[in-house]
């Protein structure tokens, strides 16, 4: 049985900072957060961790509102970096990965 992950997130993001943003090389990236947007981001990690744990592989989406979300902010932090719209964080339950799937 396959459950399927979702998080709720609060629909107003103009309080908010969460972005993902790649260094002009695009060989960086760099996360930019207040603490409440931080916490979130924990909460994501964590249940994926928890899903892994148990056995299954799941995964969640963070996008802005011009991608239709309301999990990351549109306004990037960095004018020299490029805003990423949309993030999909995965969690395996092995070291292997995306390799492991059969």
């Amino acid at each position: 049985m396959r459950i399927s992950l979702f998080i709720v997130w609060p629909h107003i993001m103009s309080d908010h900072l969460l972005t993902f943003e790649l260094s002009k090389d695009g060989d960086e990236l760099f996360i930019h957060g207040d603490p409440a947007r931080l916490r979130n981001l924990a909460r994501v990690a964590l249940r994926l961790a928890e899903h892994a744990e148990a056995g299954r592989r799941e995964h969640d989406h963070l996008m802005t509102e011009k991608w239709a979300g309301y999990e990351l902010s549109s306004v990037a932090q960095d004018p020299t970096a490029s805003l990423l719209n949309q993030v999909t964080i995965h969690g395996w339950p092995t070291r292997g990965g995306a390799h492991d799937v059969a």
